[in-house]
């Protein structure tokens, strides 16, 4: 048995349901959903470059379970997530949280989620104006 454990692209977050069914489900109904987490993001990014692709999925995870960040840069991007939250309450939650899950899944598909990484904000970005 190989002890190999494939570290970054490819590792896969989503559990509950098939990652693929939630994805086309969020990318066909709900669009408008992905893109307000991903714009909180990018714009936390651009406000503070010392944000990369591991703390965006230590935020998104601590989004996702509901519970208290650890390091600064995560509770101020969690801030950004929650305050955007606000701003789409007529969001169910399940939809909001299937977003979230999305759009992790996106950042290690994009990045292998390291200190200093940008792999995952360099490509995101260039959609967020």
């Amino acid at each position: 048995m190989s002890k190999f454990k494939p570290k970054g692209r490819g590792r896969k977050f989503i559990r509950e349901e098939n990652p693929n069914k939630i994805r086309r489900q969020m990318t066909k109904n709900h669009l408008d959903v992905l893109q307000n987490i991903e714009f909180s993001i990018v714009t936390a990014w651009r406000n503070n470059s010392k944000i990369d692709d591991k703390v965006v999925a230590s935020a998104l995870k601590t989004a996702i379970e509901g519970v208290v960040p650890v390091d600064e840069l995560s509770v101020s991007l969690v801030k950004n997530i929650e305050d955007t939250r606000l701003l789409r309450a007529d969001v169910p939650d399940e939809i909001w949280k299937n977003g979230l899950k999305v759009v992790l899944e996106s950042v290690y598909n994009h990045s292998d989620a390291q200190t200093g990484d940008t792999d995952y904000l360099d490509f995101v970005s260039a959609f967020i104006y």
